[in-house]
């Protein structure tokens, strides 16, 4: 069995633990041999994809993609049809759980759609095909049977304790770790981790409470502990938690920090969490257990954009977190969204001053996406917005709306990363740089790794750039 990430290139080289954990399970429940692929780290095009799968020769395929990724992975799997006509084919992940019927329709060569978490499923299907049996029974499972749809419903896994953890060796040599715009932000042996699965939540703009049910499912303070300590003893330095959520439940999060402490794990750790349960206590003890940089959702400084998100947040809870994880010395990075139907001029300036008051370490501004299986997706199809073609890809929010164009929305990124860096450029800004620079050592790292960074020189520059 062949298993690979889809073909693309990114500077965000995290290892694809979804598919890790996949092998994993196949090995224990299996035996399989089984081939892992990165392609998607590994800077890998569809045709590069496509000859590393036919020098393996596998019976089956697997595939995982997002919407960024669809129209690449089903290249390279309409090449492996062309060049192995017996090899089964699987397409699984987002995209494939959301638009599993226009898929299959669209694309006879794909074989199976796994929809949702595919461990199980999977171990259970490779059986029937052993076996030349139907898989009608597999969880999550879709396919053709003579032109009709058979699909079932997707199961989640409630005991994540009882996966084996991700086999990293799978991956060979291939370097992982983040840089943004050429500047390093991961340093030495770098991974991640999945402490907790699903979102609780109904984010219009995100997917993932739909992926997940919305239901959340944490894995026991012990088992996670384990599992880092493991790879600590491998040598890794530095570590993401993937989770949507770290902070979910605070309790189980301080938890895991004692032990973290207790085994005397010595690493640096990232995470995201909400800004609604980001105390002041919380912050301290996750900073005291390695957790250096905090991931924020703020999404928008303005009260009536975060309701049309359903973000179920204030601007002034975020504020808080913010000053909260400051406070206990850790580098913080929050996102924003802009280009919300309901956002007008006013809410587009709420945001950005809050951007540049609330001063944190890093931010993101990204223009409102419109993706299959969120909320935003639904309601644009109920407004009969979408074109016959429009779910294969990625759609930026002025495609359907005339409300601001992309040209008016990308001013306003700029602005936003432009403002955001003049609120560093006084006194009390001089000195939460300097604190963080005493009390956290990634912010060290990365300040003092790239002080002849000629990328970090330029993007200074650039945002400092007066706008127009």
């Amino acid at each position: 069995m062949f298993l690979s990430t889809p073909p693309g290139r990114t500077t965000e080289k995290w290892p694809p633990l979804g598919l890790l954990y996949i092998a994993s399970n196949n090995r224990e429940e299996r035996q399989d041999e089984v081939v892992l692929c990165d392609a998607f780290c590994a800077d890998l095009g569809p045709e590069e994809l496509l000859a590393r799968i036919v020098a393996a020769r596998p019976d089956v395929v697997g595939l995982n993609c997002s919407t960024h990724t669809f129209l690449d992975a089903i290249k390279a799997l309409e090449g492996v049809h062309r060049a192995l006509p017996d090899c089964k084919v699987i397409l699984g992940g987002y995209h494939a759980t959301f638009a599993t019927e226009s898929i299959l329709r669209s694309y006879p060569f794909v074989d199976y759609i796994i929809r949702g978490e595919a461990e199980r499923p999977l171990v259970k299907l490779l059986g029937h095909m052993e076996e030349g049996t139907p898989p009608s029974d597999v969880e999550g499972i879709s396919y053709l049977k003579d032109g009709a749809l058979v699909e079932r419903p997707i199961c989640l896994i409630e005991d994540l304790d009882a996966l084996p953890f991700p086999e990293r060796k799978l991956l060979g040599d291939l370097k992982y770790g983040y840089t943004h715009r050429g500047i390093p932000l991961t340093f030495g042996k770098f991974t991640t981790i999945s402490s907790s699965r699903g979102c609780s939540f109904r984010c219009t703009y995100c997917s993932c409470a739909a992926f997940s049910q919305r239901k959340w499912r944490p894995r026991s303070p012990a088992n996670v502990v384990e599992e880092l300590e493991s790879i600590y003893a491998d040598g890794y330095e530095s570590c993401v938690f993937v989770d949507d959520n770290f902070t979910h439940d605070p309790g189980r999060a301080e938890r895991i920090c004692d032990l973290i402490r207790g085994r005397r794990i010595r690493m640096q750790l990232y995470c995201e969490g909400r800004v609604d349960s980001a105390s002041k206590e919380l912050m301290r003890r996750m900073k005291g257990a390695g957790f250096n940089v905090m991931y924020f959702g703020a999404e928008s400084g303005s009260e009536r954009t975060l309701e049309y998100y359903k973000k179920h947040i204030t601007p002034e809870k975020t504020a808080k977190a913010i000053a909260n994880a400051k406070g206990a010395g850790m580098l913080v990075v929050t996102s924003y969204i802009v280009g919300a139907p309901v956002e007008g001029e006013e809410d587009m300036r709420q945001t950005i001053d809050f951007i540049r008051n609330s001063r944190p370490h890093a931010v993101q501004v990204n223009i409102l996406d419109c993706m299959i299986g969120t909320g935003l997706w639904d309601d644009l199809c109920a407004r009969g917005l979408i074109g016959p073609d429009d779910w294969k890809t990625n759609h930026r929010i002025y495609e359907y709306y005339g409300t601001r164009t992309k040209e008016q929305l990308q001013a306003s990124v700029n602005e936003a990363y432009s403002e955001w860096l003049k609120g560093w450029w006084n006194g009390r800004g001089v000195r939460e740089l300097l604190m963080v620079l005493a009390k956290n050592q990634t912010a060290r790292r990365i300040v003092f790794s790239n002080l002849l960074n000629p990328n970090v020189r330029s993007s200074v520059r650039e945002g400092m750039r007066p706008f127009r």
